[in-house]
């Protein structure tokens, strides 16, 4: 499992005693530490409740659990971005012969960008339409922030606080 904890507030007009976090559990068919259940068979306040287990704040549950919506949601497809794969596994955004076919979106192949992003959609969207329309365009750069040694720093120091 694994939560995300968005700065707050994540959504536009997001009241300020509302706040919002997501999280995962990679392995639905496998039953939780502290409930005893399949992850996918879970309500969400079941979720929760695991989630506070492995937090170590089970003695908190009671005022936790007091006014908390929990969503299950299962994404049966969201870790498929992240599988290990070869070069060719997925097509090329406008393959070598193509004069109007074009792979857009998560699963076409762009050289060293990074996946789950929307840019990298936008990316694909770019590629294919320059290169399709023959536009003299140069498709938005991926920021180059895990060569930023300023950007390596600040991580690291973060990391231990």
């Amino acid at each position: 499992m694994n939560i995300v904890l968005p700065e707050q507030p994540h959504f536009k007009n997001q009241p300020d005693d509302i706040k919002v976090f997501w999280g995962y559990a990679l392995y639905t068919e496998e039953k939780g530490n502290y409930v005893n259940k399949k992850m996918e068979n879970c309500t969400g306040e079941e979720i929760l409740k695991e989630i506070c287990y492995h937090l170590q704040c089970t003695d908190k549950l009671p005022s936790i659990l007091e006014g908390v919506n929990c969503i299950p949601c299962m994404m049966p497809f969201i870790t498929a971005h992240f599988m290990p794969r070869n070069p060719g596994d997925r097509p090329k955004v406008v393959p070598e012969t193509s004069n109007n076919l074009a792979f857009l979106g998560q699963y076409a192949e762009i050289p060293n960008d990074i996946v789950f992003t929307v840019e990298y959609s936008i990316r694909s969207a770019q590629i294919a339409v320059y290169n399709l329309l023959d536009l003299n365009k140069e498709v938005t750069p991926r920021n180059e922030y895990d060569y930023d040694v300023r950007v390596l720093l600040n991580s690291a120091i973060n990391s231990f606080k």
